[in-house]
């Protein structure tokens, strides 16, 4: 099994899911865990799975979608660094209609269903933090639906070009037909979208990366902050 560094647990007890709760949890998080490796463009979980580890991410990406029998499928979080899938998977003991993959490769702590469940009644504590992150993941959820109903498809575009780059900077690594997969539209109208974005030099963009030079100029929180 691969180990962990300080630095990891460094960087959770750092890390926005784990505001305010002590280094002593952190460390009994890890050592509830195991470390997982997972190659680029890996399925960690598939739809209609009942996967029930909660990960939390160490280093690399994972993309979460929801899937229909269709094919179709929509993006809705971004897993970065320090940051959790599945909180619920281990409580809710049926299959769901999500799937992770990794965007690069990435390396993971992992509780099983029993040992989450384990630490989490160890440790009461962390339930505020699982709680809040949940609710700002309900928020976000309904933000996107109201996007989906009332907000132009150019507009629904440019509210995800901003969160992204709130999330990670610029340039943003990511394609057209994954910036299309989170906003809810096709990769042709993302294309024309972002080529009417470089025209008015607010982005430009090369293969695999987009570049943001006015991030104002994206801003759109008519229905509240989306959490990609």
């Amino acid at each position: 099994m691969e180990n962990f560094t300080e630095k990891d647990i460094d960087v959770f007890c750092r890390a926005p899911f784990f505001k305010d709760l002590s280094r002593k949890i952190v460390c009994d998080l890890f050592a509830a865990g195991d470390i997982f490796t997972f190659p680029k463009n890996t399925f960690v979980s598939a739809i209609g799975d009942n996967y029930d580890t909660v990960l939390f991410v160490l280093s690399g990406l994972l993309r979460v979608s929801a899937g229909s029998s269709s094919g179709r499928r929509v993006t809705f979080l971004l897993v970065k660094t320090a940051e959790p899938y599945n909180l619920l998977g281990p409580y809710l003991y049926r299959s769901r209609i999500l799937e992770a993959q990794t965007l690069e490769d990435t390396r993971c702590l992992g509780l099983g269903g029993k040992s989450y469940r384990d630490f989490v009644e160890r440790h009461p504590v962390i339930v505020h933090n699982i709680l809040r992150w949940i609710g700002m993941g309900l928020d976000s959820a309904n933000s996107r639906l109201l996007d989906l109903m009332e907000k132009k498809v150019e507009n629904r575009i440019l509210r995800v070009l901003s969160t992204l780059y709130d999330k990670f900077g610029s340039p943003l690594l990511f394609t057209s037909q994954e910036i299309s997969e989170i906003a809810g539209t096709t990769p042709e109208t993302t294309l024309r979208t972002m080529g009417m974005l470089r025209q008015m030099a607010i982005i430009s963009t090369r293969r695999g990366k987009i570049w943001i030079h006015d991030s104002a100029a994206l801003k759109d929180t008519e229905f509240g902050s989306l959490n990609i």
